[in-house]
């Protein structure tokens, strides 16, 4: 029988990659929406990735009876999971450059929850469980890095509309 402290790590675990693969698509949708199209593709290619770990987690999980968390019992560092792209961050005029820094800062802080979970367990499975998502997410962040490098930096002057918003008198 799995014990109490890696079942909740899997919860949690699942939820973020949940929460990141459900964000990422409505990005993706509002971008397309905007005929924003690179950035839209980018946003797709998160949420499949973070369908591939939601795969993984699932699969270590198998068998277990994970808790079932209300959205209040999260013990996340913020509001959302780590792994959740921010709706304010979000600009129609958004340039690839931009939306890569923005998955950038959110797999770091994916990598930041699962190294802490792993330094702070007293259960040596969830904490070497903990330490390989940590090492996939730096992993990860080392690939978007390098992403972001081989991108122009012409994203600035992309946030500004072509016209004031209408305001009605």
């Amino acid at each position: 029988m799995a014990n109490e402290q890696l079942m909740r790590f899997l919860a949690h675990s699942l939820e973020l990659e949940s929460e990141a693969h459900e964000r990422y698509l409505e990005l993706a949708d509002a971008m397309a929406g905007h005929y924003n199209q690179p950035v839209a593709d980018f946003f797709t290619r998160m949420a499949s990735e973070a369908e591939l770990h939601m795969a993984e987690v699932s699969k270590l999980a198998a068998g277990m009876a994970l808790p079932q968390l209300k959205a209040w019992e999260f013990d996340w560092p913020e509001a959302e999971p780590p792994e959740t792209a921010s709706f304010e961050a979000l600009h129609y005029r958004m340039s690839l450059r931009q939306a890569i820094a923005l998955a950038l800062g959110h797999e770091r802080a994916a990598e930041k929850f699962y190294r802490k979970a792993a330094e702070s367990s007293s259960d040596s499975d969830t904490a070497r469980i903990a330490g390989e998502f940590a090492d996939e997410e730096h992993s990860h962040a080392t690939e978007l890095e390098r992403m972001l490098a081989a991108v122009p930096d012409n994203g600035a002057q992309l946030r500004e509309d072509d016209d004031e918003p209408h305001m009605p008198e």
